[in-house]
């Protein structure tokens, strides 16, 4: 028990620093990222870890039998979760609270 306690423990710093990017996040960010064609590598693999995260719980994210991340074109998979950026935005706001209320499989 202690040692889930002490990984509890390091983890708290890293999800409030996570929620102050979050809050800093404005829904012109997403309109500015649509615009780009091919985004640099650092801001696809972000979102293909934001769509694997999205997987169990957003049925825009294609996934396969299990649940898991679907998509040759993550990218293109990306852009249109970001079509409602005010509602995108909402989706990552909220994901934290879903993980609290175990709504998100393992």
């Amino acid at each position: 028990m202690a040692s889930v306690q002490k990984d509890l423990d390091a983890a708290l710093p890293l999800v409030e620093k996570a929620q102050a990017a979050l809050a800093g996040l404005k829904i012109d960010d997403f309109r500015m990222l649509k615009a780009l064609n091919n985004p640099p590598g650092d801001v696809k693999d972000t979102f293909v870890c934001v769509l694997h995260l999205l997987s169990k719980v957003d049925p825009g994210v294609p996934t396969d039998a299990k649940g898991r991340l679907k998509t040759e074109k993550p990218w293109p998979t990306a852009l249109g979760l970001m079509k409602d950026p005010k509602g995108f935005l909402e989706t990552l706001n909220t994901y934290k609270a879903k993980i609290d209320a175990d709504l998100v499989p393992e």
